[in-house]
């Protein structure tokens, strides 16, 4: 099941799911956290202990898993419009966090085993209960995996990461009682060294994706293009700028400036926008939201008519330049096109104010209109219609 798949699953359901996984995993770290330590202890196994004590640890990480997906699943409310999907994102960077301290307590423990120099031989049972660690924890990671693409959770991607270190920890531990039983005592310590990197390395990646969805970073470029191809080809838009996009949980929020023909009545122009964002959340099903603002013209560098005054001045101005042309006053509708840093003006007049029989007194009048407004310097041109 792919990525895109997780917009099936509803907010309380995403919540019930991390919590089933989680407690799973839970409950595994708990058995093997007992169980390595009691081992460990009567098979001479400092590494084992010290892994089963690193397995308690994992408890925190579940219980935080759990907190952040419930809070995570909160419906949005008056203080938290767009919802609580964050708290998720800002505990998966806690959890890439822990993978960074367990990496770098790995290396301490590590190099603290080879200055002192107190090595012990374990004895062989130690070995079966790391390898039963590896393979368990492997097991964990493959299942909180699987569930945390359907649902494009981080914070469950994360948790999954933390099963696979832990499993990578327990190869340290297995390599090092193995070492020490055959006679190679210091393996241990320079593969814990190694790997240790390795985990850290998870960890780093998971908590600065975590934090690059905090800081509202956008969606993959290439995913960008494909959205921006999308939205060129829906009918009605000419073209589009300004397209920025950002994560929200497993959730992307899209904002679009379209353009379309300046001469569109509102409606329509509302129309076509409710169509471009019902394809983009359609065709794009991690996208949850659209915000299209409508355009007649481009203003992605700035506004060209924000200096432009607002309809109310326009038509005081318009009543006083044609204050001595009386087929004024028969004005029925008055339509503004903003375009260009200028006003073009469409005029509705009923057709019994001229002799439709001669065309030249609606062209008079027209010229008069014209002439009149001829001070008013943010006016590009006048249209006459007739009904």
């Amino acid at each position: 099941m792919s990525e895109q798949q997780n917009t099936s699953y509803t907010v309380k359901e995403r919540y019930r799911i991390t919590r089933k996984v989680t407690i799973a995993g839970a409950v595994v770290n708990l058995i093997l956290a007992i169980f390595k330590i009691i081992i460990g202890y009567i098979g001479h196994s400092h590494a084992l202990v010290v892994d089963g004590i690193h397995s308690f640890s994992d408890l925190l990480s579940d219980i935080i898993v759990v907190f952040a997906a419930k809070k995570g699943s909160q419906s949005p409310d008056e203080n938290h419009p767009y919802g609580h999907a964050r708290i998720e994102t800002a505990f998966a960077a806690i959890l890439g966090g822990i993978l960074i301290t367990v990496g770098i307590g790995i290396v301490i423990d590590a190099l603290d085993r080879l200055s002192s120099g107190d090595i012990i031989t374990p004895s062989s049972m130690t070995l079966w209960v790391a390898l039963l660690s590896v393979l368990s924890k492997e097991a964990l990671y493959q299942y909180t995996f699987i569930y945390a693409r359907r649902l494009n959770s981080s914070i469950l991607k994360a948790n999954a990461w933390h099963h696979r270190s832990d499993a990578i920890s327990s190869i340290v531990v297995l390599v090092g009682i193995a070492g020490s039983i055959y006679g190679i005592q210091y393996l241990d310590a320079a593969a814990a060294v190694i790997v240790s990197m390795m985990i850290s390395k998870i960890g780093w990646d998971i908590a600065r994706e975590s934090i690059d969805q905090l800081v509202d970073k956008g969606l993959d470029p290439k995913k960008v293009q494909s959205i921006s191809r999308h939205i060129i080809e829906i009918p009605g838009v000419s073209q589009m700028h300004m397209l920025r996009s950002r994560q929200m949980g497993a959730e992307a929020l899209l904002d679009v400036h379209i353009e379309v023909s300046p001469q569109l009545s509102v409606s329509e122009g509302h129309r076509i926008s409710d169509e471009v964002s019902a394809q983009l959340t359609n065709s794009f099903p991690d996208i949850a939201q659209v915000l299209v603002h409508i355009d007649p013209e481009n203003d992605e560098a700035h506004s060209s008519c924000s200096h432009l005054p607002l309809r109310d001045e326009i038509l005081s101005d318009l009543e006083q330049c044609w204050s001595q042309i009386k087929q004024s006053k028969s004005i029925e509708a008055v339509t503004l096109h903003y375009l260009n840093g200028k006003v073009n003006i469409q005029v509705i007049l009923p057709l019994s104010i001229i002799n439709t029989s001669e065309m030249k007194l609606s062209t008079e009048l027209e010229k008069s209109l014209n002439l009149s407004l001829q001070k008013l310097d943010y006016i590009d041109k006048l249209e006459l219609l007739y009904h």
